[in-house]
C-alpha cells in the first residue's frame, strides 16, 4: 500500500452505543454533505432526501452507512463503509489527485461517475443528471470495498470508461 494521501482524514469509530455511533455518523453527514455545499467538476452534488416512514434520516445518508444484504432481504449497517464516511467529502475534493481514478462510464442512457481510492479500497458512484437548472451529480454510493472480484468489476469499468 502506498503511503496515505495527507488530505484522506483518519476514518472515525463504529464502535460503541448505536444511537450514539448514528448521531456522530450524521454529525459528519450533515457537515460534509447536506450543508456542505459539495460539488464535484464545479456542479452540485445532490443526494436522495427522502425519508422513509418511520425513519429519521435520509436515504443518500443510509446509502454511506448501510449495504444490501440479500439473503435477509434488507439493508443493514456497514462498519467497514460506515468508518468510512469522512473520506467522501475529501474524495470528491481532491478527485484530480494521483491516488484516485476518476471516470466516466455510461449505461444505457445513464452516465455514471466513479471516484475510486483504489490503494484504500474506497468507491463513490455518482449518476450524472441533466436538470432544468443544469446538470448535477446525484449520490448514489459510497463503499469499502471487497474482494478480488468487485476490484476486478471495478477495474473494467474504469477500462471501459467513457473519455
Amino acid at each position: 500500500m502506498t503511503e496515505q494521501p495527507k488530505w484522506l482524514p483518519q476514518m472515525v469509530s463504529t464502535d460503541g452505543q448505536w444511537n450514539e455511533v448514528l448521531k456522530a455518523l450524521y454529525s459528519i453527514f450533515e457537515s460534509d454533505i447536506k450543508y456542505g455545499n459539495l460539488k464535484l467538476c464545479g456542479l452540485m452534488v445532490w443526494w436522495d432526501r427522502r425519508i422513509k416512514s418511520g425513519e429519521n434520516y435520509e436515504e443518500g445518508f443510509w446509502h454511506l452507512i448501510e449495504r444490501d444484504n440479500r439473503e435477509a432481504g434488507e439493508r443493514q449497517f456497514d462498519p467497514r463503509r460506515a468508518e468510512r464516511l469522512p473520506w467522501c467529502r475529501t474524495c470528491v475534493d481532491n478527485y484530480t489527485d494521483i491516488s484516485i481514478k476518476f471516470w466516466d462510464n455510461k449505461d444505457s442512457q445513464k452516465i455514471d461517475t466513479y471516484i475510486w481510492l483504489e490503494n484504500y479500497d474506497y468507491v463513490i458512484i455518482f449518476q450524472k443528471r441533466k436538470l432544468r437548472k443544469g446538470i448535477i451529480y446525484f449520490l448514489k454510493t459510497a463503499y469499502y470495498v471487497e474482494g478480488d472480484a468487485t476490484k476486478l468489476k471495478l477495474r473494467k469499468r474504469f477500462n471501459e470508461r467513457v473519455t
